[in-house]
């Protein structure tokens, strides 16, 4: 039987990951619930696989171990198979039809083991994330170690940067860069699509000189079809993703010609791929997504490989709550994320977050990793359960 290389593989223990592996906090689910809420979006997000739906649908999911004690995760899906293959419907089928009954009333020695469970199954990388994180807020409550020292993070705040939608006018783009800066974000990453790249660049780089600035292409281009000289002369931190996901070679020779590194998003979606990704120099930097990679053990794998191979990578984001980010901030605590984390405050998506109290940029650019045990930020259980639209608990499965 084919076993997903993302948990179990012996080439994964290094570092950080065996002191995940090493947590040791029993757990016992007896009972799991998933809820599925619209959440209305303040603002029209495009990028080059389109503009984002008024209203996103999100799945979070609720463990409860023979003790009482309750963790929360979150699976920030997408309507559409466009940025991945998980959409809101197979990941809902996923948890409650396949992780799930497989979780419930089983004893595990922690995190790792519960997350081994389903090393079988491929795909359902957001599902698995979601009931890992679950399992992870659990053994930190029950351990009363926040995630940040559990995991060994070595960064009490974290940097931040935004990432800004494809604009109408340049002026607008421009407006809302000015804004952001004066929030205190340190870098912008600013969406591109063929025909809108090179000009917001340029015109970014003009009026703040000093900015860190990236682009993300999200799979627009072809190596043939991008405007890569001109970007390549801005002096931008990374061109993010600019080819499909899986064009590792066309990558390789993109970076090739580049003195800007390319970053893996898309190429990063799991440990192999993105380690196949480094060895043929498809590019220079690493984005880690805990959904897109399926969880948090994933996800520290890949942080390793990144520090044993000297390549820079940063936490990126996922339209997350609060629940989603408190993880992304522990997280971005460990020592090989050199670079600015995507870590929007939920204000800037949402009118309200899941979690009370939610977190804030300062004025020099960071946010605090919570020092909370368990979910680093308390959620508030009215406002996923009012809002929700479906849900399922393992009793009624029974």
């Amino acid at each position: 039987m084919a076993t997903s290389p993302t948990v179990d593989d012996d080439r994964l223990t290094s570092g950080h990951l065996d002191r995940l592996r090493g947590v040791e906090a029993p757990v016992r689910v007896k009972r799991a619930e998933v809820f599925m809420l619209p959440l209305s979006l303040r603002r029209t997000f495009r990028s080059a696989y389109g503009a984002s739906a008024p209203v996103k649908r999100a799945i979070v999911v609720r463990l409860e171990d023979a003790d009482g004690i309750a963790g929360w995760g979150e699976a920030p899906v997408f309507e559409r198979p466009l940025f991945g293959v998980d959409t809101a419907e197979s990941t809902w089928s996923a948890l409650v039809d396949l992780i799930l009954p497989i979780v419930v009333d089983r004893s595990f020695s922690g995190p790792a083991e519960l997350a081994g469970s389903w090393a079988s199954f491929l795909g359902q990388h957001y599902a698995k994330c979601a009931v890992e994180s679950a399992a992870w807020a659990i053994a930190s409550e029950r351990l009363g170690v926040p995630l940040v020292s559990l995991w060994g993070g070595v960064r009490e705040r974290v940097p931040v940067g935004e990432s800004l939608p494809i604009h109408e006018t340049l002026d607008h783009l421009l407006d809302e860069v000015a804004l952001r800066v004066k929030e205190g974000f340190g870098r912008i990453k600013l969406k591109i699509a063929p025909g809108w790249d090179v000009s917001p660049a340029s015109a970014v780089k003009a009026a703040f000189p000093q900015l860190p600035l990236s682009v993300d292409g999200n799979c627009g281009y072809s190596l043939d079809s991008g405007p890569w000289h001109e970007l390549d002369e801005l002096e931008l931190v990374m061109i993010e993703q600019p080819l499909p996901g899986d064009a590792l070679v066309e990558m390789s020779m993109l970076q090739e010609r580049l003195r800007t590194p390319l970053c893996l998003d898309e190429s990063a979606s799991s440990y192999n791929v993105t380690h196949t990704a480094l060895h043929v120099k498809a590019g220079r930097i690493v984005n880690i997504k805990p959904p897109r990679l399926g969880g948090i053990l994933p996800s520290v794998a890949i942080h390793d490989l990144c520090m044993q191979r000297e390549i820079p990578v940063w936490c990126g984001g996922m339209l997350e709550t609060g629940i989603g980010r408190g993880f992304n901030l522990a997280l971005a605590s460990l020592p090989g994320f050199t670079l600015h984390a995507d870590m929007s405050p939920a204000r800037i998506f949402y009118a309200e977050d899941l979690v009370e109290p939610t977190f804030e940029i300062s004025s020099d650019g960071c946010i605090e990793v919570p020092t909370r045990a368990g979910n680093g930020f308390p959620v508030v259980r009215e406002r996923v359960e009012r809002p929700a639209m479906r849900r399922w608990t393992s009793e009624s499965a029974g």
